[in-house]
């Protein structure tokens, strides 16, 4: 019998490798939060804007305050990430929440927002039709019908 493992689905492995990618972006951001609060690079906060002023002015003035959402995130990503690869449920259903708490956040995080929007919906419609493989929505019966 042939060991079922991520890469026999290729939307479940696509997933994986997107999933691998952000959760790197996501390692990369949350250096540069630490960073700019220690002023070694510059706050970025300062050149973009975004639509939710209370989010604006924690990172122009206290970008540490925010390290602890961008940190959950960024282990959740990795957990996920780690899950998938080794073909174990909860990394699905970790990556799926993850997902789609980022979506629903991004909109704050607008107009960059936009990109991890697309980013995550791209990577959860991965999951779930690789998941869902070519399953019907309703299975009939047999037994229901006499011939």
């Amino acid at each position: 019998m042939k060991k079922l493992t991520i890469r026999n689905n290729k939307y479940l492995f696509s997933a994986s490798i997107s999933m691998l990618i952000y959760s790197i972006l996501e390692i990369i951001d949350s250096i540069v939060i630490i960073l700019m609060a220690l002023n070694l690079i510059p706050n970025l906060s300062l050149v973009l804007k975004f639509y939710v002023p209370i989010i604006q002015q924690l990172l122009e003035s206290q970008p540490l305050t925010l390290a602890p959402i961008f940190w959950a995130f960024t282990l959740m990503r990795v957990i996920s990430t780690i899950g998938l690869f080794k073909n174990l449920l909860w990394g699905f259903w970790i990556g799926i929440i993850s997902l789609t708490i980022s979506m629903l956040l991004a909109i704050i995080f607008l107009p960059f927002g936009a990109l991890e929007l697309l980013a995550c919906s791209v990577i959860l419609i991965l999951l779930i039709v690789g998941f869902c493989d070519n399953q019907p929505i309703l299975k009939i019966k047999k037994e229901n019908y006499k011939d």
